[in-house]
């Protein structure tokens, strides 16, 4: 199980932990949906392939590990593929910020925060999900989590 700490009040970059040891700082891009980390001295970057649309990848030096996709831009969900085997990410209530990784219908991890209001979050995906992806996986979700906090933010800012 891992920890995601954001860095600060404000921040989109977030501290994610292993058994109370940090293994990877997540850097978020601030205008584009893509961000880095390092994971034991490896280099990984994740991004859209495309400014409004495409897959989105986590690679390395190595090449490729995971990719996704939102089936619609309407629902809160990624499919997503890691090591020859198909996934779905979907949020886990219309309202609530928690997501449920299923494989075959089968929930089989989450991700959410440590409780309502809270951006401290709880990556809790199997073992045989590797570390990166599973942090990929975390991403995916705060992509989601950003922007609705920028849509709930602009919608009040108007009057």
């Amino acid at each position: 199980m891992l920890r995601a700490i954001p860095k600060g009040f404000f921040s989109w970059d977030f501290t994610v932990l292993q058994d109370g040891v940090p293994i990877a700082e997540i850097d978020m891009s601030w205008f584009r949906e893509r961000g880095e980390f390092d994971i034991v001295g490896q280099r990984y970057e994740v991004y859209r392939e495309s400014w409004l649309a495409g897959r989105f990848v986590i690679q390395s030096a190595a090449g490729v590990l995971a990719t996704a996709e939102k089936p619609s831009a309407f629902l809160r969900s990624f499919t997503v593929d890691h090591a020859g085997r198909r996934f779905q990410l979907k949020a886990m209530s219309p309202f609530g910020r928690s997501f449920g990784l299923s494989e075959n219908g089968r929930l089989i991890g989450t991700v959410g925060p440590d409780f309502w209001l809270s951006r401290k979050a709880t990556i809790d995906l199997p073992e045989h999900i590797a570390v990166p992806a599973q942090v990929f996986i975390f991403w995916l979700v705060l992509i989601l989590w950003r922007r609705a906090a920028r849509s709930s933010s602009s919608a009040g800012g108007g009057t």
